[in-house]
């Protein structure tokens, strides 16, 4: 039974509580403890003590803690400045605090109109680092220039 603060079809994995399989969640999945496995959502909130090691398949996703192996967030994707993703992350919208880690590759993602012509980036170390044919790309432009 739902009280007035809560909705149904949410989930909150709370500190200290590990979850490890499959989740669907129609709504919006708070998680303050640790999931491994595989997480499909409406949204997600990783919070600052949160830790979800699978596959994430979400619309809007604001992290907080971390998240490793692959995220997608067909809407917005969110790293706050103590977030942390490693793995593989797509999204609509991307945003990444002062602080914010991302460690892997980062692309739109697929649903997306522009992701046909976008570029992956790979993110060595945490590093934002253009692939080589972009680097070409601005280099013949400053030459012709």
């Amino acid at each position: 039974m739902s009280t007035d603060g809560e909705k149904s079809g949410n989930i909150t994995i709370g500190e200290g509580v590990t979850v490890t399989g499959t989740l669907s969640v129609p709504g919006k999945a708070t998680i303050n403890g640790w999931i491994q496995g595989e997480l499909t959502a409406d949204e997600l909130t990783v919070g600052t003590e949160g830790k979800v090691v699978g596959k994430v398949v979400v619309r809007i996703a604001d992290i907080h803690g971390s998240t490793h192996d692959s995220i997608s967030a067909t809407e917005q994707l969110t790293i706050r400045s103590t977030g942390q993703v490693h793995g593989t992350a797509s999204y609509g919208k991307i945003e990444i605090a002062r602080g914010g880690v991302m460690v892997g590759k980062i692309g739109p993602s697929e649903s997306m109109p522009a992701a046909a012509s976008a570029k992956e980036i790979d993110l060595p170390n945490g590093l934002l680092d253009l692939p080589p044919q972009v680097k070409e790309d601005k280099e013949l432009a400053a030459v012709r220039a």
